[in-house]
């Protein structure tokens, strides 16, 4: 992966994931175009969901495989409330 932080860099920079990063919660489908860029860049990444109760809201972890060493991780709520964990 030569370039992976160039396009790394590329992908953070686009308005979908900005708007993911800056969002207290998030529409499936937006988590939904951010793993298909991923993909198609070839970014390795992981993503666990935790369904809500009524305790605690429905929750996706996208961890973003930078290195071996580093790793960007996201949490991202798909309706207000706490998260779980």
């Amino acid at each position: 992966m030569p370039n992976s932080k160039r396009t790394l860099e590329s992908i953070l920079a686009l308005d979908i994931i900005r708007t993911l990063i800056g969002a207290n919660t998030i529409e499936i489908s937006r988590l939904s175009t951010a793993i298909t860029l991923l993909i198609k860049a070839g970014i390795p990444f992981d993503v666990a969901f935790t369904p809500g109760t009524r305790r605690t809201a429905a929750a996706a972890t996208l961890t973003v495989f930078i290195n071996p060493t580093t790793t960007l991780g996201f949490t991202f709520q798909f309706q207000e409330g706490t998260l779980p964990g």
